[in-house]
């Protein structure tokens, strides 16, 4: 049986011997994983025992726990943390063992990351999925990021009004995990409102404003502006709060993603209404983003992505940087963005 994560809810009251959850997406995982653990409890599993198959790891202790008697509960879960997605020869056999002769009142629960496309096909996984179930977080897509933002809000009892989910895609886009802390905060806020106060979306705002003061989305969007000192000074701010230069990385090269594709369409001719729509520009970015598609243009842009990779094979080191410090890299590409120097 194989489900994705989004339908868990419907039968997770009916615990398999052995589930296992992977996927690309690190919060559906792990909260259909806590949905499991709580069924489990629910169903008499109290109690809990945990391993992670790491670099030598010992597979006999699977096997020996699901054999051996607890002295503790009548029902157990064994938790097994796959980090690879790839247990081995030796692991695949044992997998494959206690998902064909489950230990009695025992169930088995495995965490793992993405799971390769091959690895999905061997013995050990295919088992799962015939024995057991294969519960999936799949990554969610830019088109139905809005949708999920909605489910979300409505399941912690808020509003999933337009103007919410646009601030929310806005800022939170391909971060599900800052997204769901978001709305869980804003439930916490408008919980404790008193009648007459602010609506949900100036909730909303102002506890974006307040928690990203300087924030990477800030800075991506004074970089668009081509607000020179004001990127600076963001650019300042975060690191000196101790972000990772990796996650300022990611956001310019999400950025420069979108700019190039939306600068290309733009070049050929395609209505800047249509082009704004198809990439979901919030209406008060749409005159920061047209300055900085016509301050670059396409070529201009794509030249830009170029610089920015080669800025993340810096950091992984498979490129040599001549300034070796990654922030100064980063401002320096920040002021071409800007305008500052034209991109070559």
């Amino acid at each position: 049986m194989r489900i994705d994560s989004g339908s868990l809810k419907a039968t997770a009251s009916t615990l398999k011997p052995v589930t296992l959850v992977f996927g690309d997406e690190p919060l559906l995982v792990e909260e259909a994983s806590d949905a499991l653990r709580q069924a489990a409890v629910a169903q008499g599993y109290t109690e809990r025992l945990k391993h992670t198959a790491e670099r030598g790891f010992d597979w006999s202790e699977l096997t020996n726990a699901g054999q051996s008697l607890s002295l503790f509960a009548e029902r157990r879960l064994i938790e097994l943390r796959l980090p690879t997605g790839k247990p081995g020869v030796e692991g695949s056999k044992i997998l494959c063992e206690l998902v064909e002769n489950p230990p009695e009142d025992t169930a088995v629960l495995i965490i793992s990351a993405r799971i390769e496309n091959q690895s999905q096909k061997q013995k050990w996984f295919k088992a799962i999925e015939k024995h057991g179930m294969a519960v999936e977080g799949k990554e969610v897509k830019q088109n139905v990021f809005p949708a999920w933002l909605a489910d979300r809000l409505t399941s912690r009892g808020l509003q999933a009004d337009r103007e919410s989910i646009a601030l929310l895609v806005h800022y939170f886009e391909g971060n599900l995990l800052a997204a769901a802390q978001e709305i869980d905060r804003l439930a916490l806020l408008m919980d404790g409102a008193q009648t007459g106060e602010s609506s949900q979306y100036e909730a909303l705002q102002q506890s974006v404003s307040d928690n990203t003061r300087f924030s990477v989305f800030n800075y991506i969007d004074a970089c668009l502006e081509g607000n020179q000192s004001r990127t600076l000074r963001m650019l300042d701010g975060i690191r000196s709060e101790g972000e990772a230069s990796a996650l300022v990385l990611w956001s310019l090269a999400r950025e420069a993603r979108s700019m190039t594709q939306l600068a290309h369409e733009l070049s050929r001719g395609g209505r800047q209404a249509d082009v704004f729509r198809r990439h979901r520009i919030w209406s008060t970015r749409q005159s920061v983003v047209a300055a900085a598609a016509r301050r670059h243009g396409y070529t201009g842009w794509r030249t830009l992505l170029r610089q920015v990779s080669r800025l993340d094979k810096i950091m992984k080191g498979r490129a040599a940087s001549e300034s070796r410090d990654v922030w100064f890299d980063i401002e320096k590409l920040s002021m071409k963005i800007c305008g500052l120097e034209t991109a070559r």
